[in-house]
């Protein structure tokens, strides 16, 4: 049996990461949810939402949720995953 592929697409249209991340030595886990009508949403596990993490989209020119995801891109390309 011989299979030869001739062309590929591949659509992500949604994920979620679990993410632990430290912050000035407070650590926090959080759900990061993606899909591609409603963006992005960001759940606290382990506490309530935190008044940094509120306001953060009011104090960057990021949302929080998109700099977790970069940062764990850079991670998990980086693995080879």
């Amino acid at each position: 049996m011989s299979i030869e592929i001739n062309g590929i697409d591949k659509e992500e249209i949604a994920y979620d990461k679990s993410i632990q991340f430290t912050r000035e030595g407070e650590s926090y886990v959080v759900l990061l949810h993606w899909d591609k009508w409603d963006g992005y949403d960001l759940t606290f596990n382990n506490c309530d939402e935190p008044e940094w993490a509120t306001n953060w989209d009011w104090n960057n020119g990021e949302t929080l949720a998109y700099v977790l995801d970069g940062l764990t891109d850079e991670i998990l390309e980086g693995e080879g995953k």
